[in-house]
């Protein structure tokens, strides 16, 4: 239902763009890139706090779930709470805080005060998410897909350069400088804070029954009504995310045994990440030309056998192959949330945290679930591979998403026969079509 606030475009047109409000988007995406920079401080570090703290595997591989289940399983939570009452506060006030506790992670000297700063900061980055979500996809108008793909993109990219940036830091000035790497995200949110427009104002709540008709269904029956690609797509993700998460916490281990430096580590890391981040936004693209589906069984098919086979190469083949496979894996990540969105466009905010959010954070108990496995399977190499070969059989969970990957290829062939020639498009050019710059951007 459309709303008569509506977020600026600011001094981007959106004619320019095809978004909604392209200021806006470019906004909410630099402040995904803050919030995910930080949320990446902790995997490079891990060896390293392990032996400055003394910790065991088990204590070290427990840090992970425990700053998921704030940073993740608790963002269904924060997003109830913005589609109620879409407030910008929450992607402003959860990068600040993400800053600076996960910055502050090199200050601890025990077990506990790590536990505070990662369940502090975890905190921070999952208020940011489900409303950073709901804002960019607003933003994004009509071409939410691509929308999604560039504020998906935009995290992954702060994922990787998180490692790299701490890495550097530490290794040229010790563990506690880390702290000063605050100081840059608390600048750029005071500069959001002056910038960065709000959703829309929620609509009244209906008084009769029509009203609530019109509203559309509630939370509970929305989701019930999208039960099975719902379904689909969140257990998709969780064996993408279990992937990405294994390798973000063992690779680094792996690393090390072989010999790598700190900023060795960072800087792999950092190229893995990275790979996906490309991956994410070349998925936007593909998915408004061949459809979400089929992105999903394209990233299903080539990321499984890349990584796998990035652990059982030789070892200098291993960043090489994790590059591709990292590319696949990261491109189907923002599209399975537009899809999500697009499912229940009632409650954008509550579906993204349940893709982004819950389904990452059942993801991230994986390092610590299969960490008594390695011993039986070759190691964290086995583990990997493993869970690469279960990302390629959850492809075929796609049998239950809608079918409309001829979609968009359909418009363009309507849109090019209704333009009729070159001669009628010059007309429309030089006329003032006031119907394509509708002021509402409500999803």
């Amino acid at each position: 239902m459309a709303t008569t606030a509506s977020l600026p475009s600011a001094s981007i047109p959106a004619r320019a763009t095809g978004f909604a409000a392209p200021a806006a988007l470019w906004l909410v995406c630099l402040a995904h890139f803050v919030n995910d920079a930080y949320s990446s401080f902790i995997f490079p570090l891990l060896p390293l706090m392990t032996a400055h703290l003394h910790l065991s595997a088990a204590q070290a591989f427990w840090l992970i779930p425990v700053y998921a289940l704030f940073s993740n399983f608790l963002q269904p939570v924060y997003g109830m709470l913005s589609d109620r009452w879409s407030r910008r506060g929450f992607a402003l006030a959860g990068p600040l805080l993400a800053a600076v506790c996960l910055s502050a992670v090199g200050l601890a000297t025990n077990y506990g005060w790590l536990m505070f700063a990662l369940v502090a900061g975890g905190l921070g980055v999952g208020m940011f998410h489900p409303q950073g979500a709901a804002m960019a996809a607003v933003a994004s108008g009509k071409r939410r897909r691509l929308g999604m793909a560039l504020f998906s993109a935009a995290g992954t990219l702060g994922v990787a350069c998180g490692p790299l940036l701490v890495t550097q830091m530490v290794t040229r000035h010790g563990l506690p400088s880390a702290m000063y790497l605050a100081i840059g995200g608390v600048l750029a949110i005071a500069a959001l804070f002056f910038y960065l427009p709000p959703l829309p104002s929620p609509p009244p709540r209906p008084a009769d029954a029509e009203a609530v008709a019109q509203a559309g269904p509630g939370l509970a029956r929305a989701l019930q009504l999208a039960s099975a690609p719902l379904l689909a797509l969140y257990f998709i993700t969780v064996a993408r995310a279990a992937t990405q998460m294994l390798i973000n916490a063992y690779y680094p281990f792996i690393l090390q045994a072989q010999g790598a430096s700190l900023t060795q580590i960072g800087s792999a890391l950092t190229i893995f990440l990275l790979a996906g981040g490309i991956g994410g936004l070349a998925g936007g693209f593909l998915a408004e030309r061949l459809g979400g589906r089929a992105v999903t069984i394209l990233s299903g098919a080539a990321s499984g056998p890349l990584l796998a086979a990035a652990f059982l190469a030789p070892a200098h083949w291993t960043l090489p192959l994790l590059v591709g496979g990292g590319f696949a894996l990261g491109a189907t990540i923002p599209v399975n949330v537009a899809m999500a969105q697009e499912l229940v466009p009632q409650r954008t905010a509550t579906v993204s945290a349940l893709m982004m959010g819950f389904a990452w954070g059942v993801g991230s108990l994986a390092p610590r679930a299969f960490e008594p496995l390695t011993a039986a399977v070759g190691g964290y190499q086995g583990v990997i591979v493993g869970a690469a070969a279960l990302t390629t059989i959850s492809t075929a969970l796609v049998i239950w998403l809608p079918r409309e990957g001829r979609q968009p290829a359909a418009r363009r062939s309507r849109a090019k026969a209704l333009n009729g020639g070159w001669a009628r498009r010059l007309r429309n050019r030089m006329s003032f079509n006031l119907a394509r710059t509708d002021s509402s951007v409500a999803p």
